[in-house]
């Protein structure tokens, strides 16, 4: 009971001491929400410009980022398995393996690829472009 109630103590008073020691911040007078211009290299203007207007243009850049990505991944996996096939060393199973890895990668890259020229090909159909996409509006 005695070593519980050393323990117990000896935290509370160690974190009584850390919180004792913290600094206290103060915050900026005014504080801009959407600031105009460059903020340190980066322009965040356009995010308190959001509305239904420009819905598309996000919607097109969420997609164009997502088979960016797929495509790099697609391409890190193969690589990858280019690697493990090296380092197998000829055992059977660790080729089989990194064989199947690279197949896996090459599938999903034509994946990744496919996508972005079906969207394509179906925004066309409708006179549309990914990189600047208009949602139409009821009027």
């Amino acid at each position: 009971m005695n070593k519980l109630f050393t323990k117990v103590s000896t935290s509370v008073s160690a974190g009584l001491i850390y919180l004792s020691l913290a600094t206290p911040s103060f915050a900026q007078i005014s504080l801009d929400p959407c600031p105009t211009g460059e903020t340190e290299g980066t322009d965040f203007s356009a995010l308190c410009n959001l509305n239904t207007d420009n819905l598309g243009t996000i919607i097109s850049s969420i997609v164009t980022i997502l088979l960016i990505a797929a495509a790099i991944i697609a391409l890190f996996f193969l690589i990858w398995g280019g690697i493990r096939w090296i380092l197998s060393g000829g055992d059977k199973v660790k080729v089989d393996e990194a064989r199947k890895t690279i197949v896996a990668s090459i599938i999903g890259l034509i994946v990744a690829l496919l996508a972005f020229f079906i969207i394509s090909v179906v925004l066309g159909l409708f006179h549309l472009s990914l990189t600047d996409l208009k949602l139409p509006t009821l009027t």
